[in-house]
């Protein structure tokens, strides 16, 4: 029983945060469709049923598939937390950048997709190059807020917790990536995993529990200004 425990946690563990993550957007819809996290429902409905519909696809030898839906689903991530930065900052320069950045994105991606499905170190490339964008739009975001506001109140805003889990989730993540060759060559692996693969897992738990702390902080904020004074 342990270690179906144990093997269920390591290839699904991302997939169950996601789902958690998801039921409370459903239970806290009403709230969220007034503020700036409107998307966050459908946007996890997606990257739930996507994870699901990929792992089905290389299951079963579908890689074709397999990777357009992997650039599909990393575009979709990239846009929309750059939405959620650009909606949330009221810095002009910020929102310069994050516009750059998903230009960028958009079309690294769709180089990826038309000329290099099958080259695995253009994709890789491509997920360091956005993951690092994201992290730093992030953390950006995050020293706007606590050089301009109260370090209690930036705590208790829900862009904070998002800019928090996604900078961990990317940094993590491209770090890795970047070292997926020397990986590769040396057979690093964790809880029989190889450590390409098994960090973003990981990181997965702490992104959408960071979600799930913003969510649950915006239906607060939303009730409390929704009062009648």
């Amino acid at each position: 029983m342990a270690i179906d425990i144990l093997s269920l946690l390591k290839n699904y563990i991302h997939d169950i945060t996601e789902f958690i993550a998801l039921v409370i957007s459903i239970y806290h819809y009403k709230y969220l469709r007034v503020t700036f996290m409107e998307w966050m429902l459908p946007f996890l409905l997606f990257i739930f049923l996507g994870e699901l519909i990929n792992k089905y696809f290389f299951l079963n030898n579908l890689q074709h598939q397999g990777i357009i839906l992997s650039y599909i689903i990393g575009l979709v991530e990239s846009l929309f937390y750059s939405f959620i930065f650009y909606k949330l900052t009221d810095s002009n320069l910020l929102k310069k950048i994050i516009l750059l950045s998903a230009t960028l994105i958009v079309l690294t991606d769709i180089v990826g997709v038309v000329f290099f499905q099958q080259n695995l170190t253009y994709y890789i490339n491509s997920l360091i190059f956005s993951g690092l964008s994201l992290s730093f739009i992030a953390l950006t975001y995050v020293y706007i807020k606590f050089t301009t506001d109260n370090y209690a109140i930036a705590l208790n805003e829900p862009g904070f917790w998002i800019a928090f889990g996604i900078s961990l989730f990317f940094s993590g993540t491209s770090i890795v990536f970047c070292l997926h060759g020397f990986i590769v060559k040396y057979n690093l692996n964790l809880f029989g995993v190889r450590l390409y693969s098994i960090v973003p897992r990981i990181l997965c738990v702490i992104l959408y529990l960071s979600i799930s702390i913003a969510i649950i902080l915006c239906k607060k904020k939303t009730k409390i200004s929704s009062q009648p004074y």
